[in-house]
């Protein structure tokens, strides 16, 4: 779905112009944001469940989604679920009958957030106008709940976190005494000293002190691209590194990474977290092909080894990307499999002023086929107390591939044909070093 220029709000046209997960443009913005009609409630109330369900049906009759489902089955599908939605004596207990509906419908970009959902945040500030409403009290840690506990799964680069001594896989416990979640805990923090409470692993519980700010999460995960991209070292050999949050940016990301290619061996590619965005300038950059694949082919600005790290954040347009380059040959991946969701965002709707829609918009081929990691490791987020051995893999094949001295493959031709690859997944020597990390 494309919508004109119209539907599109001032300066942050060109932000929501890339958020796109398909071939196909699909920009959108955050539609009724702060202007929530007088005969519709502004805050979920139990009572209330029934009228809040209708106006969410509404919204999705009035986007795509029923024609990718198909109509009859969506309509027997709402009416299988209805109840319990329409039950739910609290908002949290309302968004997961909801979520259940929209998981069985099986289509991917597909939700119903709250507003304590780490995620509603960020889509409100990635499709809003900027205003000071979509900024949120946060310290930089993406939370992921596991079996009803609370962790961290990932940490904002040049973040108030990051700064800190909190690892990914600590347990979160309390902040401020009160029990951990992701957004109600943080409420009113800003600019004031915070005690979290963590457990690294049991039995070792620490206290960490931090002082969160208030900003939009899009800015701070933008942020975190270019505070990633650093050069590490490894066994004599030296790469440049970037954990690519999503692929929002405007290019600076790789401006930047494209200056460090004469002083470094080969690119750690780290697309495990965070979410999807525009996949042209990537793929122009590791595999370079022309951005519809029909022009002159161009040569890729990188040109020395790559391994790209893949994982359940390796999504939509990053998964467009991992296709390309393992068609092509380009690098190995490394960890597990992308999720398989390649559906453009259709649109992005507030409901009242505590709930918000993702809706999806066209469906393109790779829409649940995950694309499959040359070197499968699956990666414990618990109590792992920071280690990473995906990462420590991804950096033992990359210094493989540069002492083989692997060149870049022939690129796409016109036709799109697939160039020779340049690594076996299958061979003896992959299996060693997958062995050896492991």
């Amino acid at each position: 779905m494309l919508r004109s220029d119209s539907h599109l709000r001032g300066a942050r046209f060109f932000r929501v112009l890339c958020v796109v997960v398909g071939v196909t443009l699909a920009a959108t913005h955050v539609q009724g944001a702060g202007r929530v009609a007088s005969d519709s409630p502004k805050r979920f109330r139990s009572a209330a469940a029934p009228a809040r369900l209708s106006e969410v049906l509404r919204a999705i009759d009035d986007s795509n989604a029923p024609s990718l489902i198909g109509s009859g089955r969506w309509s027997a599908l709402v009416a299988q679920h209805r109840e319990a939605i329409e039950s739910a004596r609290s908002h949290a207990l309302f968004a997961a009958a909801v979520n259940h509906l929209i998981a069985d419908a099986g289509v991917s970009h597909f939700a119903y957030y709250t507003d304590e959902d780490w995620d509603y945040w960020h889509l409100r500030s990635t499709f809003g106008d900027g205003s000071p409403s979509e900024r949120v009290d946060h310290i930089g840690i993406v939370p992921q709940r596991i079996e009803g506990r609370w962790f961290v799964r990932g940490i904002l680069e040049g973040s108030v976190a990051h700064d800190s001594d909190l690892r990914v896989g600590d347990e979160l416990l309390t902040v401020n005494g009160l029990t951990f979640s992701p957004i109600d805990a943080f409420r009113g923090t800003a600019g004031r000293t915070t005690r979290l409470r963590v457990r690294r692993r049991p039995g070792l519980i620490y206290n960490i002190d931090v002082t969160p700010i208030r900003e939009p999460l899009y800015d701070a995960m933008q942020r975190a691209i270019i505070k990633s991209i650093a050069v590490v070292e490894h066994n004599g050999l030296s790469f440049a590194y970037m954990h690519g949050w999503t692929l929002l940016g405007r290019g600076k990301e790789y401006e930047a990474l494209a200056k460090l290619q004469d002083d470094v061996d080969g690119l750690l590619l780290d697309y495990r977290d965070g979410f999807g965005g525009t996949w042209q300038r990537a793929e122009r950059f590791l595999v370079g092909s022309g951005e519809d694949r029909r022009g002159p082919s161009r040569p890729p600005t990188w040109i020395k080894p790559v391994v790209i790290l893949t994982g359940d954040g390796t999504r939509s347009a990053k998964e467009i990307v991992v296709d390309a380059v393992k068609r092509t040959g380009r690098a190995p991946l490394i960890g597990e499999a992308t999720p398989g969701h390649v559906t453009s965002v259709g649109g992005v709707v507030a409901v009242g002023e505590d709930g918000l829609l993702l809706l999806p918009g066209q469906k393109f081929s790779l829409e649940g086929k995950p694309v499959e990691p040359d070197f499968p490791m699956d990666r414990e987020i618990r109590y792992s107390a920071g280690a990473d051995p995906q990462m420590a893999l991804a950096k033992e094949v990359l210094a493989g591939l540069v002492r083989q001295r692997v060149r870049p493959p022939t690129l796409l031709r016109k036709d799109g044909a697939a160039a020779p690859l340049i690594h076996t997944p299958a061979n003896g020597k992959h299996r060693t070093w997958k062995n050896r990390a492991g």
